[in-house]
Protein backbone atom coordinates (compact mmCIF):
# COMPACT_ATOMS: atom_id res chain seq x y z
CA UNK A 1 0.00 0.00 0.00
CA UNK A 2 2.74 2.37 0.57
CA UNK A 3 4.22 1.68 -2.83
CA UNK A 4 0.84 2.92 -4.04
CA UNK A 5 0.50 6.13 -2.05
CA UNK A 6 4.30 7.10 -2.84
CA UNK A 7 3.44 6.34 -6.61
CA UNK A 8 0.35 9.12 -6.79
CA UNK A 9 2.70 11.71 -4.45
CA UNK A 10 4.93 11.26 -7.45
CA UNK A 11 2.29 12.02 -9.85
CA UNK A 12 0.46 14.59 -7.90
CA UNK A 13 3.59 16.73 -7.44
CA UNK A 14 3.45 19.79 -9.26
CA UNK A 15 5.67 20.57 -12.77
CA UNK A 16 8.11 23.42 -12.20
CA UNK A 17 10.10 25.65 -14.75
CA UNK A 18 13.42 25.82 -14.73
CA UNK A 19 15.41 29.09 -13.63
CA UNK A 20 18.38 29.86 -15.12
CA UNK A 21 20.90 28.34 -13.82
CA UNK A 22 18.68 25.32 -11.98
CA UNK A 23 20.76 21.80 -12.16
CA UNK A 24 18.62 19.44 -14.09
CA UNK A 25 18.64 15.68 -14.45
CA UNK A 26 17.27 13.03 -15.26
CA UNK A 27 17.34 8.78 -14.74
CA UNK A 28 19.54 6.57 -16.53
CA UNK A 29 19.23 3.39 -16.89
CA UNK A 30 15.93 2.30 -14.81
CA UNK A 31 17.15 4.75 -12.20
CA UNK A 32 20.44 3.06 -12.02
CA UNK A 33 22.23 5.90 -12.35
CA UNK A 34 21.50 9.61 -13.54
CA UNK A 35 22.37 12.09 -15.76
CA UNK A 36 22.96 15.67 -14.71
CA UNK A 37 23.15 19.55 -16.46
CA UNK A 38 22.40 23.12 -16.00
CA UNK A 39 19.31 24.81 -17.52
CA UNK A 40 20.52 27.91 -19.31
CA UNK A 41 17.14 29.89 -20.11
CA UNK A 42 15.31 29.43 -23.77
CA UNK A 43 14.66 25.48 -23.03
CA UNK A 44 17.94 24.72 -23.30
CA UNK A 45 20.21 22.68 -21.08
CA UNK A 46 24.40 22.24 -20.96
CA UNK A 47 25.79 19.15 -19.84
CA UNK A 48 28.83 16.87 -20.53
CA UNK A 49 27.51 13.80 -22.99
CA UNK A 50 28.93 10.43 -22.89
CA UNK A 51 31.71 11.10 -25.39
CA UNK A 52 33.30 13.92 -23.24
CA UNK A 53 31.61 16.68 -24.75
CA UNK A 54 29.99 19.48 -23.39
CA UNK A 55 26.91 21.03 -25.55
CA UNK A 56 23.70 22.72 -25.37
CA UNK A 57 20.58 20.40 -26.07
CA UNK A 58 16.70 20.44 -25.50
CA UNK A 59 15.24 18.43 -22.95
CA UNK A 60 14.07 15.97 -25.65
CA UNK A 61 18.06 15.89 -26.53
CA UNK A 62 19.19 15.91 -22.81
CA UNK A 63 16.52 12.12 -22.04
CA UNK A 64 17.38 10.72 -25.39
CA UNK A 65 17.68 7.34 -25.11
CA UNK A 66 17.57 7.36 -21.46
CA UNK A 67 14.70 5.42 -19.61
CA UNK A 68 13.74 8.54 -18.05
CA UNK A 69 9.98 9.90 -18.16
CA UNK A 70 10.62 13.43 -16.55
CA UNK A 71 13.52 15.67 -15.71
CA UNK A 72 13.87 16.70 -12.31
CA UNK A 73 14.66 20.82 -11.01
CA UNK A 74 16.75 21.85 -8.32
CA UNK A 75 14.29 22.93 -5.77
CA UNK A 76 13.70 24.82 -2.24
CA UNK A 77 10.52 24.01 -1.39
CA UNK A 78 8.00 24.53 -4.20
CA UNK A 79 10.37 27.15 -6.04
CA UNK A 80 13.11 26.31 -8.27
CA UNK A 81 16.48 26.98 -7.20
CA UNK A 82 19.24 28.66 -9.68
CA UNK A 83 22.60 30.40 -10.13
CA UNK A 84 23.18 32.70 -13.13
CA UNK A 85 26.96 32.36 -11.99
CA UNK A 86 26.71 28.97 -12.68
CA UNK A 87 25.10 29.22 -16.04
CA UNK A 88 27.37 31.49 -16.83
CA UNK A 89 29.90 28.82 -16.45
CA UNK A 90 28.18 26.40 -18.09
CA UNK A 91 28.14 28.50 -20.87
CA UNK A 92 32.30 29.00 -21.22
CA UNK A 93 32.44 25.42 -21.43
CA UNK A 94 30.30 24.98 -24.15
CA UNK A 95 31.98 22.86 -27.74
CA UNK A 96 34.80 22.16 -25.03
CA UNK A 97 35.86 18.42 -23.95
CA UNK A 98 37.00 16.56 -21.07
CA UNK A 99 38.19 13.08 -20.78
CA UNK A 100 34.65 11.31 -20.21
CA UNK A 101 34.89 8.67 -16.94
CA UNK A 102 31.72 7.01 -15.54
CA UNK A 103 32.96 7.24 -12.34
CA UNK A 104 35.73 10.02 -12.33
CA UNK A 105 35.11 12.72 -14.48
CA UNK A 106 31.28 12.66 -15.30
CA UNK A 107 28.05 14.96 -15.54
CA UNK A 108 27.89 15.50 -12.20
CA UNK A 109 31.54 16.71 -11.73
CA UNK A 110 31.32 18.98 -14.79
CA UNK A 111 27.75 20.29 -12.54
CA UNK A 112 29.32 20.89 -9.52
CA UNK A 113 32.36 22.94 -11.66
CA UNK A 114 29.77 24.72 -12.85
CA UNK A 115 28.23 25.71 -8.79
CA UNK A 116 31.97 26.29 -7.44
CA UNK A 117 34.48 27.06 -10.12
CA UNK A 118 36.01 24.26 -9.71
CA UNK A 119 35.85 21.48 -12.89
CA UNK A 120 38.75 19.63 -12.37
CA UNK A 121 39.35 19.41 -8.40
CA UNK A 122 35.80 18.57 -7.32
CA UNK A 123 34.67 14.85 -5.96
CA UNK A 124 31.02 15.68 -7.09
CA UNK A 125 30.75 11.98 -9.35
CA UNK A 126 27.61 10.69 -8.24
CA UNK A 127 24.31 12.60 -7.74
CA UNK A 128 23.96 12.24 -3.65
CA UNK A 129 27.02 14.07 -3.42
CA UNK A 130 26.44 16.98 -5.92
CA UNK A 131 23.19 17.41 -3.74
CA UNK A 132 25.37 18.29 -0.93
CA UNK A 133 27.00 21.02 -2.70
CA UNK A 134 23.81 22.46 -4.37
CA UNK A 135 22.42 22.60 -0.31
CA UNK A 136 25.50 25.19 -0.16
CA UNK A 137 24.97 26.49 -3.58
CA UNK A 138 21.53 27.09 -3.96
CA UNK A 139 20.03 26.16 -0.99
CA UNK A 140 18.46 23.32 -2.55
CA UNK A 141 16.72 21.02 -0.48
CA UNK A 142 14.44 18.45 -3.34
CA UNK A 143 13.61 17.96 -6.64
CA UNK A 144 10.32 18.53 -8.86
CA UNK A 145 9.73 17.56 -12.05
CA UNK A 146 9.97 19.80 -15.16
CA UNK A 147 6.43 19.90 -17.45
CA UNK A 148 8.59 20.26 -20.60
Amino acid sequence: MIGIIHQLDKFERKCVKPVIGSVVYCDLFSNLASHSGIYIGSNQIVHLNGKGQVEMVSPERFTAGTTASTINVSCCGKKPVGSNIASNRAKKKLNTSRKYNLLFDNCHQFVAGCLIGDFDGNANNFLWILEMTMEEKLKFDNWLPWGF
